[in-house]
């Protein structure tokens, strides 16, 4: 598979466990409160990480496909990172959106999306050296 091509993967399964799988009171509820911890988010992070953690098996890593350290290596930095930024996107969107401004509200869901394609970005190369 090219390199390509695994990346081309990689922004369906992204889509798939990030958008179709979220739920509405999750994409509702991840941006609520001040603390880091946030029930929904988690909710949401961790139905992205394990749809991750079955694709890490399709995705041609080769010699480290059945090391555990390299399946909890690739799915902790697929779930942290997706953690991180939402919870930071989601409390900027909340306040455009609370206001009625659905294009800033959409335009802050196109930067958290840039952001999840460089992160995927980088742990694909970095899995590819790995192997």
């Amino acid at each position: 598979m090219t390199e390509l091509k695994m990346f081309l993967v990689m922004l369906v399964v992204h889509w798939f466990a990030d958008f179709v799988l979220q739920t509405d009171s999750q994409a509702k509820g991840k941006g609520q409160g001040k603390s880091f911890w946030n029930k929904q988010l988690f909710h949401h992070v961790a139905t992205y990480t394990s749809v991750w953690g079955l694709v890490y098996f399709l995705l041609p890593f080769q010699e480290i496909y059945l090391q555990p350290a390299g399946w909890f290596l690739f799915v902790t930095l697929i779930g942290i990172p997706h953690y991180l930024v939402d919870w930071c996107t989601s409390r900027i969107g909340k306040i455009y959106w609370d206001r009625g401004d659905t294009h800033t509200g959409f335009c802050i869901v196109g930067i958290d999306q840039i952001i999840h394609y460089v992160c995927l970005l980088f742990v694909m190369y970095g899995m590819l050296l790995l192997k």
